[in-house]
């Protein structure tokens, strides 16, 4: 009996060792947390859903890292049900807060990144944020500061198509003490209304996943380097502010705006403008009069990117 008893506690250390190492593997392997540094933003995510873990990782493959960066957003993806109709669901948590619930794994993925968006929104204060597209050409930072639903993802896939650099198509991310732009190289989210544009471009919407993304409906996820463009490694000056805005049968044109009335405009679609206050109009005062700013009416991506070059290359 004294040598049964003895080694009940040996075995029973053995079997959670290796029920916590077969927890690890599924951890590892399929679940997360996989890390990345995306420029500027560092992620840890966890995701239940095995196929939107595998997607996300295919879109950020060049931005993984083996440990977690201290300070990264986490995001973590679980699997819950309704209390009511047992139905299942999916919550998406950013930093320890609930941001969504969803009801099909189809969703997970770009509220992946719509988490993420909220995070940095919220904590990330070493930048300025404008809801904006953000390219280099020729080593000049243009930004396209537009409302949802403006055409800015769209325009800034066109213009990767033809040489310019990326930085992100959701925020200019603005150091303010330098005024310069940053990357946060994140995927292209291209809504159902621009699959045909992305098809002219070379990217088929139809090779590749389809997700549902709230009210956007049917979306797609586009690496930049898909279009031709190679994300910035370091951060470029703004030399051209271009508010822009689609509207279906438009010709493109563009004219300018004023410092003043460019600076009133980017207030209105700043993330971070009450987080700065005071300092905020300070820091877009500054910045405007670095640069050139623009309004652009688009229409046709060939034409409008035609036009968006032609203006920022002075021609």
């Amino acid at each position: 009996m004294t040598t049964l008893s003895s080694g009940l506690p040996g075995v029973a250390a053995l079997l959670r060792g290796a029920c916590d190492r077969r927890e690890t593997v599924a951890v590892v392997t399929e679940e997360g947390p996989f890390h990345f540094r995306i420029g500027a933003v560092s992620v840890s995510v966890r995701c239940v859903d095995v196929e939107a873990m595998r997607e996300f990782r295919r879109l950020y493959a060049a931005y993984a890292q083996d440990e977690p960066v201290a300070g990264a957003i986490k995001v973590d993806v679980i699997r819950t049900r309704d209390g009511r109709s047992m139905r299942r669901r999916y919550e998406v948590w950013g930093d320890g807060v609930r941001r969504f619930t969803l009801w099909n794994s189809e969703s997970i993925a770009p509220h992946i990144e719509w988490a993420i968006n909220w995070q940095i929104m919220l904590f990330l204060p070493r930048f300025y944020l404008i809801h904006a597209g953000a390219i280099e050409i020729d080593g000049e930072g243009v930004i396209m500061p537009a409302a949802p639903g403006s055409g800015k993802t769209t325009l800034t896939a066109g213009l990767l198509g033809r040489g310019a650099r990326y930085l992100s198509d959701e925020f200019a991310m603005i150091d303010p003490e330098t005024l310069r732009l940053h990357p946060y190289p994140k995927a292209l989210c291209i809504k159902e209304g621009s699959f045909e544009v992305l098809g002219e471009l070379g990217v088929r919407a139809s090779e590749r996943p389809i997700f549902r993304k709230g009210k956007k409906g049917s979306v797609v996820l586009v690496r930049p380097d898909e279009l031709g463009g190679e994300p910035v490694s370091a951060g470029c000056p703004v030399r051209h502010i271009i508010f822009c805005k689609y509207a279906e049968g438009t010709t493109p044109s563009i004219a300018p705006v004023s410092r003043a009335d460019g600076v009133l405009r980017l207030v209105q679609q700043s993330f971070t403008f009450l987080k700065f206050r005071t300092l905020g109009v300070d820091l877009l005062s500054n910045l405007v009069r670095g640069a050139r700013c623009y309004e652009l009416a688009s229409g046709p991506i060939e034409e409008t990117r035609e036009l968006v070059l032609r203006t920022v290359r002075g021609g």
